[in-house]
């Protein structure tokens, strides 16, 4: 993609997680969710002059490797800004937006997975 945003750490947690017999499938679902909801966000924020860029925007991957952003080649400049334009990000703020839904997903599919095994 041509413009990605890592969020650091989280990468660790979901592979402590998903070294868990079981847990790979619930990982990949609140993932999943968050990513959702992650393009959601950032397409109602990114700014519109032909839609090509909002359109882009999009997530892919699974089990456990990841991606969210667009392939457009302009979509770093509007995110971070140039010498002659100011940023406009519509990524970062939607992957921050929503690091607490994430974490709340994480948490209740662990639940779930524990219940469902009777811990």
């Amino acid at each position: 993609m041509a413009l990605s945003i890592k969020v650091e750490g989280l990468d660790k947690l979901i592979k402590a997680l998903s070294q868990i017999q079981g847990m790979q499938e619930p990982l990949d679902e609140a993932i999943e969710l968050y990513l959702e909801k992650v393009v959601t966000d950032a397409k109602s924020i990114v700014p519109v002059k032909t839609g090509t860029l909002q359109r882009s925007i999009a997530w892919q991957g699974g089990e456990g490797e990841y991606s969210v952003g667009s392939r457009v080649f302009y979509a770093p400049y509007i995110e971070y800004g140039t010498s002659r334009i100011m940023p406009r990000a519509f990524l970062g703020p939607a992957l921050l937006w929503n690091l607490p839904m994430l974490r709340e997903a994480l948490l209740n599919k662990a639940e779930e997975w524990m219940r469902s095994r009777g811990e």
